[in-house]
């Protein structure tokens, strides 16, 4: 595998063109008991989607008065634009523990089931509309923003199993030049491969789970890999269906075991010390099948600069991928390879759309980091910019 890299005032407005009119909202969503922000919460009706972000803020929009929210272990709600117009924030409840709840002890014959089904449950072939953020950080201070918004087509088809087509991208980069470092970062084929432990190599384990529909299966590999570390995470699967609806997995649970790698004509060392994934899924009613519906990389490196170096810095990596829409059969005009570094994308800058678009805003962390772009683009012996806005 690669060594690879990983706000908002209160807002609600009907505006009309034409006869049809564009709802759009932007809350918060905490924990009714805690109120602390839920990220991952699914925010949709059945034209379009969104989704919470680690701070607990969305923005979604629609033609439909209708908007849901949706996220595993809590109680749904059903309401309208109009009524969450009156909400300064939006409480979600968890759903009560199943304390008395007899755990399978042998979840095995469970788990094969799920295998066994794992291709039968998801859709074979669909097209989404996404937004994927990607954000590289080197001692906590982002070098690199990517926002790009785009098609997908998925395909039953081993030799072209995505085409992506990127609508538009905004891009922007500042390396301080003396610590420029070169890293291999992801492509689309990496980001969209789920691994999937084998499971005649893992351990399940049931975890009591606050929602009676569904099991929460903890797994862990029964061996260590080649660098001494276990592969760890969960599963969250529908018992009617035995659908995987969410899906969690870390590579790296000892880190310091991890080997130094040098980068070829450099002095540089490195070590991958963190990798997670998170995926979570959604069914369409009418085929009864699952789609991907957002995914989540965050990977660290830990590096030495030179053979001197004693105290590594630290670059961390992140993805954020979510769809906009319920899956269709649009076609898909691929204009960027699936197996190129997704980095490496060049696409003009289109200020109409960034500055009017409302479903990937800008965090306070990221227009600080643009700001410090602007203010230092003519230093060129110190910075090295690329971008495209």
């Amino acid at each position: 595998m690669k060594n690879i890299f990983f706000t908002l005032c209160c807002l609600v407005f009907i505006s009309s063109v034409g006869r049809s009119q564009v709802f759009n909202v932007n809350k918060l969503i905490v924990d009714k008991e805690t109120k602390f922000p839920l990220e991952n919460v699914s925010v949709s009706n059945d034209i379009d989607n969104s989704s919470t972000n680690h701070e607990g803020f969305f923005i979604f929009n629609s033609s439909k008065n209708e908007i849901n929210f949706n996220l595993l272990g809590y109680n749904s709600i059903k309401s309208t634009f109009d009524a969450i117009a009156k909400k300064d924030t939006i409480f979600m409840e968890s759903k009560a523990f199943i304390l008395d709840e007899v755990l399978v002890s042998n979840v095995e014959p469970f788990m094969k089931k799920v295998y066994d089904k794992m291709n039968d449950n998801f859709i074979k072939e669909y097209t989404a509309n996404f937004f994927l953020r990607s954000i590289l950080k080197n001692e906590d201070s982002i070098i690199v923003l990517q926002d790009i918004q785009g098609k997908r087509g998925k395909y039953d088809n081993s030799k072209n199993p995505y085409d992506i087509e990127v609508v538009n991208m905004r891009k922007t980069s500042l390396f301080e030049k003396k610590n420029t470092l070169d890293f291999t970062l992801p492509d689309f084929n990496q980001f969209f491969s789920p691994p999937i432990p084998i499971r005649e190599k893992t351990n399940f384990t049931e975890v009591i789970y606050n929602d009676a529909d569904f099991r929460k299966i903890v797994f862990e590999g029964k061996e260590k890999n080649a660098w001494g570390q276990t592969l760890k995470g969960y599963f969250i699967i529908n018992k009617n269906d035995y659908a995987i609806v969410e899906h969690y997995i870390s590579l790296y649970d000892n880190p310091d075991l991890i080997p130094y790698v040098k980068f070829t004509l450099s002095s540089v060392r490195y070590r991958t010390t963190k990798y997670e994934r998170f995926f979570s899924y959604s069914k369409n009613e009418i085929l009864n099948k699952y789609y991907l519906k957002s995914s989540k990389l965050n990977t660290q490196l830990e590096v030495l600069r030179n053979k001197k170096d004693t105290k590594p810095a630290y670059v961390d990596f992140a993805m954020d991928y979510f769809i906009t829409n319920a899956v269709t059969r649009d076609k898909v005009e691929s204009n960027f390879s699936v197996d190129k570094d997704i980095f490496k994308a060049k696409f003009p800058y289109s200020a109409d759309f960034w500055n009017n678009q409302n479903q990937l805003p800008l965090t306070t962390e990221l227009k600080v980091f643009l700001k410090k772009v602007s203010q230092n683009k003519d230093k060129k012996k110190e910075f090295e910019i690329i971008g495209n806005f």
